[in-house]
């Protein structure tokens, strides 16, 4: 990520960014491919598809010299151009970096590269950090006309031929297939609700982002001005179809995969679906990928945690996901078993709309504001914020694997923005991480434990909701739950935010494609060998099956390389085992 405060930009910053692309290119075309005079010993690289056709993070020096010395020179990467913007930034209380962007061409691409720059020990200014990546293939002009859909009209037939199926019709998928259809590879999408956008229609009506609209749309077709900053449900559901419609994306609706095979020695699948009504068709792609979601947008089972006694409670219990707003349950004593986004959200709406409630706290919850996400995104404080392109590379400055690095921590970056509203909390009870939790990693890894307050503190601070921390659900009473320490709390209504079942990459290629094809694919979590992530936005482990998922930020940034992935593919760009690009 990329910090917090923008100073006015110093004279030298240019200058001081010019010398070192100065080191760079001398580094990039020495003969003995050093990197030292560029880069610091603690250095990270990531690239994502600029010179190796994956993503991967390289830390420390010595193993980015070893692995990207081949790589740099097949590439010979040449036209380097410093962008404007280049701007000195604090991270922290003593850290201050330089960061911006440079432009270059490989034998087969446009590429860009963000450096963030820090002072090394001979006072010169180096790069703790370089995040390379493709920008477009040479030869291929983008389609995309704001005058004109992407797509001709769909004719639909018993028996189609598409390039690239996209199983999904929510904001990842729609994404991928606006990113291929730019390239000229011809998309079909399959979406099993009856409407584009239901996965957000039918969630709490509360429900809004937690980011600023700019933040949030699509490839292409920006979300209407009247939305406001922050986007309710309803209106993103609304988006998600006048996107299809804007960009005419071929998109079948209550569409189920009936059947799916893969034949290797024509590198195609074929699929059998089910159409609610009508006849099967038949579709042949190379190229299948699931955005599905493996989370709630995915339609995940809920989790229900095993209370003891649960029969003999005289009131409801429901989970999160099966509510809907307070005016379906009326005002009544409450209790919100949960302490992420989504329990907040309900409590406050449940509390606003006089009902007596209490939201039961687990464990610790990372709570920023929403103005500490606002300056996080973009960085720039008290400025005009640049194009989305623009802003999401500087989003991306620090690798991931920077996240699990407590120097780097959120919580303590924006101490001096949220303090008041944590101790605030404290005081109320409420379990706040200690200073060496990564609020980052939280957020983009781990994707649970944090809460971007929208209100609901202010709320828990002026007591109208009561938190209950620090102890277990031991069982229901008749009246309502009853904690390890013997303490009660009564309740007319439990619900559940207990978020939803684990569910795997593996898993999912299971359901929607059979256990022969999940044999083949990644295990999705955790840091892989390349210090990226497993299974989403690029190779799987199996030929031409590809995944996509994550927020609407993800949709928009990662549909291009995955969309650039599979181009590259299809022009025969890449190496036999698929681990280096071979047209140089």
């Amino acid at each position: 990520m990329s910090g917090v405060e923008t100073f006015a930009v110093p004279l030298s910053a240019d200058a001081i960014s010019s010398v070192w692309l100065a080191a760079l290119i001398s580094d990039l075309s020495s003969p003995s491919f050093t990197l030292k005079h560029s880069f610091t010993n603690d250095s990270y690289w990531r690239d994502l598809l600029a010179f190796t056709p994956d993503f991967r993070t390289l830390h420390a020096l010595p193993e980015i010299q070893h692995f990207f010395s081949v790589p740099v020179a097949l590439a010979r990467p040449s036209r380097f151009r410093l962008l404007p913007g280049v701007r000195h930034r604090r991270i922290g209380p003593t850290k201050t970096f330089i960061q911006g962007i440079v432009q270059f061409h490989t034998a087969i691409a446009q590429c860009t590269g963000v450096f963030t720059l820090t002072r090394s020990e001979d006072s010169s200014w180096k790069a703790w950090s370089f995040v390379t990546m493709m920008d477009q293939l040479s030869g291929v002009v983008d389609r995309f006309s704001a005058h004109t859909p992407l797509c001709r009209p769909a004719e639909w037939k018993p028996t189609m031929e598409y390039t690239a199926v996209v199983v999904g019709a929510g904001q990842c998928g729609l994404s991928v297939a606006a990113r291929l259809e730019n390239l000229g590879i011809s998309t079909l999408v399959l979406e099993r609700s009856g409407a584009i956008g239901n996965s957000w229609r039918t969630r709490y009506e509360s429900l809004e982002t937690n980011t600023p609209r700019a933040y949030n749309h699509l490839p292409f077709v920006a979300f209407p001005e009247g939305c406001g900053k922050y986007i309710p449900c309803r209106d993103v559901a609304d988006y998600l179809e006048n996107y299809q419609r804007t960009l005419g994306l071929h998109v079948l609706t209550s569409a189920c995969i009936s059947a799916t095979s893969y034949d290797a020695s024509s590198s195609t699948w074929t699929l059998s679906i089910s159409l609610s009504g009508q006849a099967s068709i038949t579709v042949t792609a190379r190229h299948l990928i699931g955005a599905t979601g493996t989370g709630t947008m995915g339609g995940a089972l809920p989790f229900m945690p095993s209370i003891p006694e649960k029969s003999s409670f005289l009131g409801s219990v429901i989970h999160s996901s099966e509510y809907k707003s307070s005016s379906c349950v009326g005002a009544q004593k409450v209790v919100v078993v949960g302490a992420g986004c989504s329990a907040h959200d309900i409590a406050q709406d449940m509390a606003n709309h006089g009902s007596q409630t209490v939201l039961v706290q687990r464990s610790p919850t990372a709570v920023v504001s929403r103005q500490t996400i606002d300056r996080l995104l973009t960085g720039y404080v008290g400025q005009d914020v640049p194009a989305t392109e623009i802003a999401d590379r500087f989003y991306v400055a620090l690798p991931l694997t920077t996240l699990q690095n407590p120097q780097y921590n959120t919580m303590e970056i924006h101490a001096h923005i949220d303090q008041d509203l944590r101790e605030n909390l404290s005081r109320r009870g409420y379990l706040l991480p200690g200073p060496e939790d990564n609020f980052l990693h939280r957020l983009s890894v781990r994707r649970g434990g944090f809460y971007i307050d929208r209100g609901c503190a202010k709320l828990i601070t002026s007591g109208k909701i009561t938190v209950k921390s620090g102890h277990e659900i031991s069982h229901f009473s008749p009246s309502g739950l009853v904690f390890d320490d013997g303490s009660r709390v009564v309740a007319d209504l439990v619900i559940l935010a207990t978020g939803y079942s684990k569910t795997t990459i593996k898993q999912v290629a299971e359901s929607l494609f059979g256990a022969q094809v999940a044999d083949a694919v990644h295990e999705l979590g955790g840091w892989d060998n390349d210090n990226e992530l497993a299974g989403v936005w690029r190779p799987t482990g199996h030929d031409g099956l590809w995944f996509a998922e994550g927020d609407l930020f993800s949709a928009r940034f990662y549909s291009q390389f995955l969309a650039l992935q599979i181009m590259a593919r299809e022009m025969g760009l890449l190496s036999p085992d698929q681990r280096s690009y071979i047209s140089y």
